[in-house]
């Protein structure tokens, strides 16, 4: 929404149907639309960003916000490492790689990496390979700042603490008291500071992690 209201063109790139979304954002004057897309499929990423650039003739912003979040422990499940990693950490990688030439051809891009309070702070719900992810997108975000920056390509990284969405609103949360802003966030505390970072008005700045948590973490 936060992008739409600033005249970007969103596509809602999903597995499940982004319909709603889309209706959403349409409904107060934006423009967007819906495509199925799983990012660990590698095939499917190319393919969609192929068509996107036949249709729209430009690709000027990522934000890879895929995952999924299991619990686990520390131990974990192989399987479980494996299909977090796959959708988390190699299936942004996968975004991120299908985009790059057309933004370095275009002399211009912003990719925007979302990562995870849990990555920091180590977590106790979801298991390790949900951390390890998320720790892994500020890795690549790092490369490919340093990488996109001659080239006019900025990749920075928001780092959200609890947002109630529904990927965890079955899981247990803190207490609003014990954030220093005394509430949980919401999807807009989250999609204002992306914006943002899409924005011209961030252009002195790539290779940033941005903490987005009402100061669960401070510093």
């Amino acid at each position: 929404m936060s992008l739409a209201a600033r005249g970007a063109i969103v596509v809602c790139a999903d597995r499940i149907d982004a319909g709603a979304s889309v209706a959403s954002i349409e409904a107060r004057g934006g423009r967007a639309e819906a495509v199925a897309l799983d990012v660990a499929v590698r095939a499917e990423v190319l393919a969609a960003v192929s068509n996107l650039l036949a249709r729209l003739g430009r690709l000027d912003i990522l934000v890879a916000a895929a995952g999924i979040m299991p619990r686990g422990t520390v131990a974990g499940d192989p399987a479980q490492w494996h299909r977090v990693l796959e959708v988390n950490l190699t299936g942004t990688w996968h975004c991120l790689s299908a985009v790059w030439g057309p933004m370095v051809r275009a002399g211009y891009g912003k990719i925007v990496l979302v990562s995870s309070i849990a990555a920091f702070a180590g977590g106790t719900i979801a298991g390790a390979e949900y951390i390890a992810s998320k720790a892994g997108l500020v890795g690549l975000a790092m490369h490919a700042a340093r990488n996109g920056a001659p080239l006019g390509v900025y990749c920075n990284v928001v780092v959200p603490g609890v947002i109630e969405t529904a990927m965890n609103a079955e899981l247990p949360k803190p207490e609003p008291a014990s954030i220093p802003l005394g509430r949980l966030g919401r999807p807009e505390d989250g999609g204002e500071p992306v914006a943002f970072l899409c924005s011209p008005a961030s252009n002195y700045l790539t290779g940033q992690v941005l903490h987005v948590n009402g100061g669960q973490r401070l510093g």
